[in-house]
């Protein structure tokens, strides 16, 4: 296995920020992640894994870890009557692809989220009222000790939320898909497609939602604009002026005008609402946003 050292992790994000890796990765098969997991169990190391990057924002100084990507069988889908069996790394766009060819509905959701089944699974991604919850059978989750199959209840699946932590690496999942025509199939995704591109700024360089929906009237971005803060700008980092829950790279962007944004965001909903917004997004590195 290739092991690099100080790979600028902007490379691997959708906000096109975040600085070095100590250690950086792209193992093919599970025997490669376990290898993987046991070099940095010995040197101490934390691991997590990029995938697509999106739902992520890494420290601007590095991160003192083990960054993984997902590639080779790990990135493999296939169809097994009405399961599809996933690699952790497949992108959700190519397994709903491979879905829809097979005639199986029921992941058309995912068309709205630009991850992997791995990134799904960790944090029971979801969309347009369907979510990973809902779909998955079951999960391989490596760590240094070995492997094993998880259900979505030992996987301790919620809103926006798994149990799963640094260390545990998704190697494949099972979803339990039903039959549905691929027309069909492909007129829900081209409707939902439609719906998030006149809703979301589709076409910047964000990492999708910033903050959970929180339990209350409003939804995070509704909340969020009420206070004003579509456009508002810290640096390179302006909240989107189309959408209030999503924080565009607008000029040569760092992670930290990007937390700044989120902080003045918590800072003006709680003020307003007394809501204490949490973020969806997924920190790598030294980076916080402090409760009010």
């Amino acid at each position: 296995m290739k092991i690099e050292e100080g790979v600028e992790l902007a490379r691997f994000t959708t906000l096109g920020t975040g600085g070095p890796a100590r250690a950086f990765a792209r193992p093919e098969s599970a025997e490669e992640v376990g290898e993987l997991l046991r070099w940095a169990r010995e040197r101490q190391l934390a691991v997590a894994v990029v995938g697509l990057g999106s739902n992520l924002l890494a420290a601007d100084a590095g991160v003192d870890a083990l960054v993984l990507k997902l590639a080779g069988l790990l990135a493999v889908v296939e169809s097994d009557g009405d399961l599809l069996r996933v690699g952790g790394g497949a992108t959700n766009a190519v397994a709903l692809h491979r879905a829809r060819a097979a005639g199986l509905g029921g992941f058309e959701f995912a068309c709205a989220i630009p991850g992997t089944i791995g990134g799904g699974v960790w944090m029971n991604a979801g969309a347009y009222g369907g979510d990973f919850a809902g779909v998955l059978e079951r999960a391989l989750v490596a760590t240094a000790d070995g492997s094993g199959w998880l259900t979505p209840a030992e996987l301790g699946l919620t809103y926006r939320h798994s149990a799963l932590r640094h260390g545990q690496v998704v190697l494949r999942a099972e979803l339990r898909l039903r039959p549905r025509s691929p027309d069909e199939i492909k007129a829900e995704v081209r409707e939902l497609n439609m719906r998030r591109k006149a809703a979301q700024p589709t076409n910047r360089r964000t990492f999708g939602s910033v903050f959970k929906n929180p339990d209350h009237e409003l939804s995070a971005g509704r909340m969020l604009e009420s206070c004003g803060l579509k456009g508002h700008r810290i640096g390179g980092a302006q909240i989107s002026p189309k959408h209030a829950n999503f924080i565009e790279n607008a000029d040569a962007a760092t992670t930290a005008d990007a937390v700044a944004l989120m902080m003045e965001a918590r800072r003006r909903a709680h003020e307003r609402y007394g809501v204490q917004l949490e973020h969806e997004v997924e920190f790598l590195g030294d980076l916080e946003v402090p409760d009010l």
